[in-house]
């Protein structure tokens, strides 16, 4: 430590400067030193008082030399610490192609060890490695259409109710088809509304489109219910009026749901507009859809409402037993029948609490479907494979009976079969969406990670991966196929991928949504959606089709490759991601660096491994640069280095190796780091890395759907402690004086938060008890 500039820096100096008027002036002791006529001390006092005050300085000076020693002792032994610990976890053993790849060849980028580059100006990356030309992917499969609208609705397509301006409202909804069609598609989407205005004319005009209606069941519920609920089997006037208003807006709010999709979305692939197509007009039909159901019909057996809610019975009856009604509705009835697409909008639009109290219920109404559209719809291709994928995961388990399974399946599940063990697998993930979200509402620690540890069983189960890696390409197939529209689009979008356009326009999204003070953009969803697409490709084309890998379709693109390139230098080998993310509050340590090894896993999946090996050495230095730099990274470091387990599995992560290297090279090199492994494990299952099976499967390390709390923090935790020890059995008694102290706000937040507990706990409990996990409470 250096203090020079302490006015106790130099004792001899202060010494000096009091000693020496005395000696300069002769008069040593023969009297006191005067200044002025003013006298400063006796013949006996300034030597004495000279020599205790250098005593005093000479042994500040000692202690200060041995604590500035101590203090770097300290310092170095930690930096010691810290660099062969960084040392250890960043060097895992030598990849055989990047070893023997010299500096010089096409892909070998900086040579190991040197230093990394100024992150002003990223380095230049490695030449392209060149792939083998992927295959074209064959022409589409034949698929089976929905049968056309019958023409017993001719008459409603010529008559005065389809003006213009009456169609304009469909028009989005019948875009995807090809332009000798629309017109027609807009006139049947219409017919609902054009039978319920003719019907109202009376006469024989009136009869007409009365026996159009009751020929179609789904639109005579819908009207019979327009106003009562409960279907009577009579239909007035009041009742046709009515529907017309409900249909014109429903179709209304569905094309404003289309219309802001486009217009954030303006390069969204064609599957995943033409799947939000297909969810707009189910929208657009939601009188119809939640009225669908045989059992809403008058003098049905165990007659039930019409309650605003669409089920699968409901579409199935509308798909299958309404043929004067718009094959493009019947076509998406059809599509959304199925039981991954159909929770898709089941959990539409939930997030936060309103996920956290619901888990799929087999129902979806209005806002489920345009907060999909809004929030959850894909808008790339690599979205649109995952959505897949996950649907095609639920249709693989959604015939298996769980219902009497229990916690038995963990402990033997030998006696269990693939198909049993990957239904409880998935509920389970279900539920664990419902936890996560919750998880301000209950202490859910214990619970996540009891959720955890039995999904990754499942996870690593043979008998659930031999199910899944077989059933779930199969019900891809289907999913795709049940729509004409949607293969074509699936097919058209593989030779995109395969001639690097699709990735392109990728990388474009991410040029354009770059942070602002980022080293470089952000290409790891352009990265993960390119491997999700080429697993989708070959899951549909099947285990023996020529699909190229993404480091083929990358290096048949050089310009793509050099920019991929380019931006993993800056934002890894140089640490410009890490220095972004501990420099904002929104991020700790080691969520910052959670995300730097998911974005890094997704380029280097891509990238040749030559190149990706020459930047391990930087990658490095940069980031124990910027963990030092940091206050919050030095604090992770000191957690790290004195044992944490979290704090040690999140930096081996970021080390590249797979996980069974990080638990044998930490335990070598860290001996006295206690429950390591499991660290390393619970970062693993935390993020999704390394999972091959289940839901997410093409996303690793997505995020969660996890909302913010609710407001007033602070004041309504204090009220829900008063309120929670003031509430008897019979309900809420606060006390006045409680309600005085913390004002109605946060009492009402408090109860609001009781009340969203509640639900949190109705709908996660069952599943917890049935499979003997703890519960958040």
């Amino acid at each position: 430590m250096r203090i020079s500039n302490s006015p106790f820096s130099s004792s001899s100096s202060v010494a000096d400067s009091q000693a020496s008027p005395a000696a300069s002036d002769g008069q040593g002791d023969a009297g006191p030193a005067k200044n002025g006529g003013v006298q400063f001390g006796s013949h006996a006092q300034p030597l004495e008082f000279l020599k205790q005050t250098q005593d005093t300085l000479d042994a500040g000076n000692a202690q200060i030399a041995d604590f500035e020693k101590q203090l770097g002792t300290e310092l170095n032994s930690f930096k010691n610490q810290i660099d062969q610990f960084m040392k250890i976890l960043f060097n895992p053993l030598a990849d055989p192609q990047s070893a023997s790849c010299p500096a010089s060849e096409p892909g070998a980028g900086a040579a190991s060890g040197s230093a990394p580059a100024t992150t002003s100006t990223p380095a230049t990356a490695a030449a392209p490695v060149q792939g083998a030309a992927p295959a074209l992917p064959p022409a589409a499969p034949a698929t089976s259409l929905v049968a056309p609208a019958s023409d017993s609705g001719k008459f409603l397509d010529d008559s005065k109710y389809n003006t213009p301006g009456a169609l304009k409202r469909w028009a989005p909804m019948v875009a995807n088809l090809p332009p000798d069609q629309q017109l027609q598609a807009e006139k049947e989407l219409n017919r609902p509304i054009a039978a319920a205005q003719m019907a109202q004319e009376g006469g024989a005009n009136g009869a007409q489109a009365m026996a159009f209606i009751k020929a179609n069941p789904a639109l005579e519920n819908a009207i019979d219910t327009a106003i009562n609920p409960k279907a009577d089997g009579i239909i007035n006037n009041k009742d046709l009026s009515k529907f017309v208003s409900q249909m014109q807006s429903s179709a209304d709010g569905a094309s404003k749901d289309l219309a802001a999709y486009q217009k954030a979305n303006p390069n969204a692939d064609e599957q995943s507009l033409q799947m939000v197509i297909s969810a707009s007009v189910m929208r657009a039909n939601e009188p119809l859809t939640a009225a669908a159901d045989p059992a809403h019909a008058a003098g049905a057996n165990g007659q039930t409402k019409v309650d605003g809610l669409t089920d699968q019975p409901g579409l199935a009856a509308l798909q299958n037993s309404n043929p004067g009604l718009a094959g493009v509705t019947r076509q998406a009835a059809k599509t959304w029948s199925q039981p991954g697409f159909f929770n898709l909008l089941d959990q539409g639009g939930l997030s936060g609490h309103a996920l956290a109290a619901h888990s799929p219920d087999g129902l979806f109404n209005a806002a489920n479907i345009s907060g999909w559209i809004k929030n959850q719809a894909p808008k790339n291709g690599g979205e649109f494979a995952s959505m897949v994928s996950d649907a095609a995961t639920i249709n693989a388990v959604a015939n298996v009976d769980i219902s009497k399974l229990g916690a038995d399946v963990f402990k033997n599940p030998q006696n269990y079969s693939g198909a049993q063990k990957a239904a409880v697998m998935v509920k389970l993930q279900q539920t664990k969406l419902s936890v996560d979200a919750g998880s301000d509402l209950r202490k859910t620690d214990d619970t996540e990670k009891a959720l955890s540890d039995d999904i990754g069983q499942l996870q690593n189960d043979p008998d659930v991966q031999a199910y899944l890696q077989k059933a779930v390409p199969e019900q891809e197939k289907a999913l795709v196929a049940s729509d004409p529209s949607m293969t074509k689009a699936v097919y058209d979008q593989m030779k995109k991928v395969n001639n690097g356009s699709a990735l392109n326009a990728d990388m474009d999204t991410a040029e354009k949504n770059m942070k602002k003070g980022a080293a470089a953009p952000d290409y790891s969803s352009a990265a993960i959606g390119l491997s999700a697409q080429l697993q989708l490709q070959q899951d549909l084309l099947g285990p023996n089709a020529k699909v190229p890998t993404a480091q083929q379709v990358l290096g048949n693109q050089p310009a793509l490759q050099w920019k991929m390139q380019d931006a993993y230098q800056a934002n890894f080998t140089q640490g410009g991601e890490l220095q972004q993310g501990l420099s904002g509050k929104k991020l700790g340590a080691t969520q910052a660096l959670q995300s730097v090894n998911d974005h890094r896993a997704a380029y280097e999946s891509v990238l040749p491994p030559a190149f990706v090996g020459a930047q391990q050495a930087g990658f490095q230095s940069s980031t124990l640069d910027a963990l030092q730099q940091s206050k919050a990274g030095r604090s992770f470091l000191n957690s790290a280095v004195n044992g944490d387990a979290t704090a040690t599995a999140t930096l081996a992560m970021t080390a590249m190796q797979k996980a069974q290297n990080v638990k044998d090279d930490v335990d070598a090199v860290k001996k006295g780091i206690s429950d390591v492994k499991d660290g390393v494990d619970a970062v693993r299952s935390m993020a999704g890395h390394e999972a091959t099976v289940g839901l997410g499967r093409m996303t690793a390390g997505a995020a969660i759907r996890v909302g913010v709390a609710v407001g007033a923090e602070a004041a309504g935790a204090m009220a829900s402690s008063v309120i929670g020890a003031a509430a008897g059995p019979i309900g809420w008694a606060v006390d006045a004086l409680a309600s005085i102290g913390l004002g109605i706000a946060a009492i009402i937040a408090a109860v609001k938060k009781h009340a969203e507990a509640k639900a949190f706990d109705h709908n996660v409990d069952p599943t917890l008890n049935q499979f003997g996990i703890p519960k958040p409470h």
